[in-house]
């Protein structure tokens, strides 16, 4: 089974690929080298959303689809948030599939994109990131007076 790519090592290597120089040896096209960025800012932001929802229920590690994930985390980490990954998912899912008759991302966009990633995973992985709701810590969704009537 290969090794899994800490959600760091990734977000370094999109900030490699964001700043290198091309030169002679370098194979890459800048164009090349924004989609690679986009690729591993998508994987980034899966990792870290994986191991939000391994830390809060180890019955989710079975989930494949990153949609189902990304529901599940609504539930976990508050709408907002979930909002906010969904929204940065489906950008760099787009960013990262090739069209012949699509401009690719652009440098800019990839670098917007790469500090809301950024802020996003130190935002979920920050201690007291889970949204607590009333359900889990087994109190009643109902206000006393009205559980009695």
């Amino acid at each position: 089974m290969p090794a899994v790519p800490t959600v760091a090592a990734l977000l370094a290597t999109a900030d490699d690929l964001l700043t290198r120089t091309p030169g002679d040896d370098d194979p890459l096209t800048p164009a090349g080298r924004d989609r690679g960025a986009a690729y591993a800012l998508r994987i980034a932001l899966e990792t870290a959303v994986d191991a939000a929802l391994a830390a809060e229920a180890a019955e989710l590690g079975g989930l494949r689809s990153m949609r189902a994930k990304l529901l599940c985390l609504h539930h976990y980490a508050g709408p907002a948030r979930a909002r906010r990954a969904h929204a940065l998912w489906s950008r760099l899912s787009a960013a990262c599939k090739y069209h012949h008759d699509e401009l690719g991302p652009t440098h800019a966009q990839v670098r917007t994109w790469r500090a809301a990633v950024g802020a996003f995973v130190t935002e979920l992985t920050a201690p007291g990131a889970a949204v607590e709701f009333p359900q889990q810590r087994g109190d009643s969704a109902l206000p006393a007076e009205a559980s009695t009537r």
